[in-house]
Order: C-alpha cells, then structure tokens, then sequence
C-alpha cells in the first residue's frame, strides 16, 4: 500500500501539492490555485466535492519535532526509554518524576492526585461542584468561591484529563519559532504548572519564583529536537474543549460526506473523517496562508519507540545529530 508522507519542514509547496493531489485523486493544477488564491477547508473541500469518508487516512504520515531539554547524562534515557506522554513522565522511573521526588513531589496520574511532603491533594476540575476544600472547610470549593490552590491544581487537572496528557510536538515551523514557543526550549511547561500549585500551596504569598523551573534551567542547559514519523492514525486530529458547540464550526466541511448532526452528536463519524480534514487544515495552513507553526499531538497514552527518533541537539541555530 503506498503511503504519503508530509515534511512540512522541508516539503516544498511543489512536493505537497503533488502528495494531497494524488491521494484525494484531484487535478494538480487546480488545486495549485486554490491554494495560492486561498481557500477554507470548507471552501477546499467543496470545491473538489471530497467526501472525507471515502480516503482511507491509514496511509497518512507527518514528520514530527519535539522540543525537550536534558542534560549529557540524562539524555540516555530518550535512547533507551523512547519519548514518552506525559502521563508516563509523570509516573515512570524518569529524570523528570525523579527530580520531582527530590523536591517531595509525586503526581499519581492514574489515582488523580498530588503528594507534596507528605500531603495528598485530590487533582480536581474546578467545575466540579462537590470538590471538597482542600484546607478542610466546611465550604464547598467552586468556579466562583475556590481557593488559589483549587484554581491552580485544576489547571494540571486540564492538562492531564481534558487534554489527555498527551505528547505534543510541531507538525511546521522554523529553528527559532519552536524554541521561542512557551517555555519548552529552557524547561518541560509542566514544572511551570507545577511551580504554581506549590506556590499556592505553601500560603501564596508574593509572587511565585518559580524553583522549580529554575533549578531545572540550571541543571538541564542543553536543548534538543527529537524528531519522529507518525502515522496520522496515532495522532489526535479532533478534540475540542466544547464537543457539542464545535459542530457549527464543522458543518461546512461534511457537506460532501453524508454527515449529520445526529451522527456527530452520537460520536459515530470514523477518525479517517477528522484525519483528512486535519490533512486539509494543515496544507491550507502551512502553502496557503504561509502561518509556518504547525501544532499536533499523539493519541493518549501513545509514546515513540526508541528505535524511531532522530535526535539533535541545538547549538548555535544549528542541529546536530545526537548519536
């Protein structure tokens, strides 16, 4: 079976348009100028008349990056480990849980709680109207009466369950825009999550200093692209923070396939659907409006074998190959 794989970092507009034209089997040309003029997805979509259930997005690859930082000894262990999600940093032997544990932090990802010096705190959505305080008031904690430390641990609770603690990476972009992006050039984004739930913790007062970033930074000076092929079948094409409300933002773009609202609604639209729409997205994106970062993320608790990485450490504004 052949199989198309996209390098938005390298793949010329040229190269892209002839992949996207061969696998929706569309007329090269055309859809050369309706890239150039611009186009939506919908707009894409219903000018080819693609029925997005018909393309079997199984032989759908992306190069992918992630950006991470380390140090000589630690290193070793994206070589023998493999990049792994976040849920599995968390809770496996790795350099991150252990430097957590030197600063007697523990995240138990799958018991949904924190341990700081010996203290279990629930991890909790702040929508959840039952949370029981974490200082044992009577008050029950909600959107509007919780506690800093409620608010702070519930974004942890977002970044964990509502967004799967999944593994995210850069489908596109230059050197310097994926190390300007966040934080995560200097130090993992989590620990500064984590800074501010201890902050919060410890009575909040000031503004936090953020130690644990900081001592990261000190500790792990050296950045690193890990660089990975994946299947678009292992990677999470659609998941919106309202399920329910983000149909009207899609309705358009099935127009061709035989979709209806109930279908959605009923969560019965095969992945294979959103796998091409994303496809679309992403072209449109990178050769139609030239916006060069490009996001992406893994399905849930999947990781990347240690046998299927390149990695290349940042020197200079240049990529050398870690062997």
């Amino acid at each position: 079976m052949e199989k198309y794989l996209f390098n938005l970092f390298f793949d010329t507009k040229q190269e892209v348009i002839e992949k996207i034209s061969n696998y929706f089997k569309l007329n090269r040309q055309q859809v050369e100028e309706t890239l150039t003029c611009g186009c939506t997805s919908a707009s894409f979509i219903d000018k080819f008349k693609i029925d997005l259930n018909k393309y079997d997005s199984s032989i759908l690859h992306f190069i992918c990056r992630h950006v991470t930082t380390s140090n000589d000894e630690e290193i070793e262990s994206f070589f023998s480990e493999g990049l792994l999600n976040l849920k599995d940093v968390l809770q496996f032997d790795t350099p991150l849980s252990k430097f957590l544990q030197r600063y007697k932090i523990v995240i138990d990802v799958d018991e949904r709680k924190i341990i700081y010096k010996g203290h279990t705190y629930p991890i909790d959505s702040n929508k959840n109207e039952n949370h029981k305080c974490f200082r044992g008031n009577e008050r029950i904690c909600s959107w509007y009466s919780g506690c800093e430390s409620f608010q702070k641990i519930s974004s942890l609770y977002h970044k964990l369950y509502r967004m799967d603690a999944t593994l995210e990476f850069f489908l596109a972009g230059t050197l310097d825009e994926m190390l300007d992006y966040s934080i995560v050039s200097k130090c993992p984004e989590i620990l500064d999550t984590i800074d501010q739930i201890i902050h919060s913790l410890n009575g909040g007062l000031g503004q936090c200093g953020y130690p644990l970033c900081h001592s990261w930074i000190r500790s792990h000076g050296k950045c690193y692209i890990v660089e990975f092929e994946s299947a678009i079948t292992k990677m999470e094409t659609y998941n919106p923070i309202n399920y329910d409300r983000a149909y009207e933002e899609l309705e358009e773009n099935f127009k061709w396939s035989n979709i209806s609202y109930y279908d959605y609604y009923e969560r019965r639209i095969p992945k294979q659907v959103y796998d091409n729409l994303f496809l679309i997205n992403k072209i449109i994106g990178v050769y139609g409006y030239y916006s060069t970062e490009q996001y992406g993320s893994l399905n849930a608790g999947v990781s990347i074998d240690n046998t299927k990485m390149k990695i290349y450490q940042v020197q200079n504004e240049t990529l050398l190959e870690v062997k």
